[in-house]
C-alpha cells in the first residue's frame, strides 16, 4: 500500500499545487508568492520537526545536508513560478512530467540503475501520453506564452538534479528531516536571489501589504500542499524505490494538475491530452508492478 500511496499522494499534491499556485497569482506577484510558499513551507516542516524530535532542523549540520534545496525548490521554483504566471496550469503540469524521461535516463546514467527494457517500453508511452497532452494544449489561448514554456522545461531541469542528489541522500537520513534542511536552503537561496534581482530591477519586490485575507489563506495552503507535504512524501517514497520507478507517478501529476484546472480555473482539455492522460496513468501502473532491479 505504501508503494502505491505514497507515491500517488506527492503526485497529487505537486499537480494541484500548480493549479492553486495560478490561482493565487491573479492576485499576487511572483516574488511575493513564492517567498510566502516557502516560508510558510519551512514553518511547516519546522514544527512537525520539533513535535518529533524537541529540536529543530536547523543547525549548520542540518544546512549542509540540505544543499539538494539549491536546485529545488529555490533555483526550480524561482525559474518555474514565473513560467506558471505567463502559461496556463495545464500547460505547466504537462511540461513538468518531462522530468520522467529526464530522471530515468539520468538515473541510468548518474546512479547506475540499470534500464530494462520494459522500464523503456514504459518510459516510451508515458513519454508519448505527454506529448499528446501537450498537443493543442490551450491552443489560442492569450495566456500560454513560448517563453513561459521554457521557464517551466528549465525548472524541470533543475528538479531531475534534485531528484538524482537527494536519492543518495535518503538512503541515511530521516525524510522530515532532510525535507526541512532543502526548504530552508532554499528559502535562504530564494531570498537572497531575489534579494539581489530586487535591486536591479523594482519587479522582483516582494510586495505583501495588498493581500487580501482570503489569498494569504491559499498562499499558505499551496505553499504546505506543494513544498512541504509533496516533498516530504516524494522523499518518503525513495527510501522504498528506485529514482526511475518513482518518477512514473511524477507523471500523474498533469492528470491531477489537469484534473483540478477544469474543476477550480474552468481550463478545457482536448481530446488528445485526455487519451494523454490515460497512457500516463496506464504506464504509471505498470512500472509499479515491476521488480526494482539492481545496478
Amino acid at each position: 500500500m505504501r508503494r502505491i500511496g505514497l507515491p500517488l499522494g506527492y503526485s497529487f499534491c505537486w499537480g494541484v499545487g500548480v493549479t492553486l499556485t495560478k490561482i493565487a497569482l491573479t492576485e499576487i506577484t511572483a516574488t511575493t508568492l513564492l517567498v510566502i510558499q516557502l516560508l510558510s513551507s519551512v514553518a511547516f516542516l519546522a514544527i512537525a520537526c520539533y513535535l518529533k524530535t524537541r529540536q529543530l532542523p536547523f543547525s549548520f549540520r542540518h544546512l549542509h545536508r540540505g544543499f539538494a534545496g539549491i536546485f529545488e525548490p529555490a533555483l526550480a521554483y524561482m525559474i518555474g513560478i514565473f513560467g506558471v504566471d505567463m502559461t496556463t496550469a495545464s500547460n505547466a503540469t504537462l511540461i513538468g512530467s518531462s522530468e520522467v524521461i529526464l530522471t530515468i535516463l539520468l538515473a541510468a546514467a548518474f546512479l547506475g540503475e540499470r534500464l530494462t527494457r520494459w522500464k523503456l517500453v514504459l518510459a516510451g508511452v508515458s513519454f508519448v501520453g505527454v506529448l499528446l497532452l501537450m498537443l493543442e494544449s490551450s491552443s489560442g489561448s492569450d495566456q500560454t506564452s513560448l517563453a513561459g514554456n521554457l521557464l517551466v522545461f528549465v525548472g524541470t531541469l533543475f528538479a531531475v538534479f534534485y531528484v538524482l542528489l537527494s536519492k543518495k541522500q535518503i538512503a541515511t537520513d530521516d525524510p522530515l528531516q532532510l525535507t526541512s534542511s532543502q526548504q530552508f536552503v532554499g528559502l535562504i537561496t530564494t531570498l537572497l536571489c531575489f534579494g539581489v534581482l530586487s535591486l536591479l530591477n523594482s519587479h522582483y519586490e516582494v510586495q505583501a501589504t495588498e493581500i487580501s485575507p482570503q489569498f494569504w489563506m491559499l498562499a499558505i495552503a499551496s505553499g504546505v500542499m506543494q513544498y512541504a507535504l509533496a516533498f516530504l512524501l516524494y522523499l518518503t517514497a525513495l527510501q522504498h524505490v528506485p529514482v526511475s520507478q518513482a518518477a512514473f507517478y511524477v507523471a500523474l501529476i498533469p492528470v491531477f494538475g489537469v484534473a483540478s484546472a477544469v474543476l477550480l480555473i474552468g481550463e478545457q482539455p482536448t481530446i488528445a491530452q485526455w487519451l494523454g492522460g490515460l497512457l500516463v496513468i496506464g504506464s504509471s501502473y505498470y512500472a509499479n508492478r515491476l521488480q526494482p532491479t539492481a545496478p
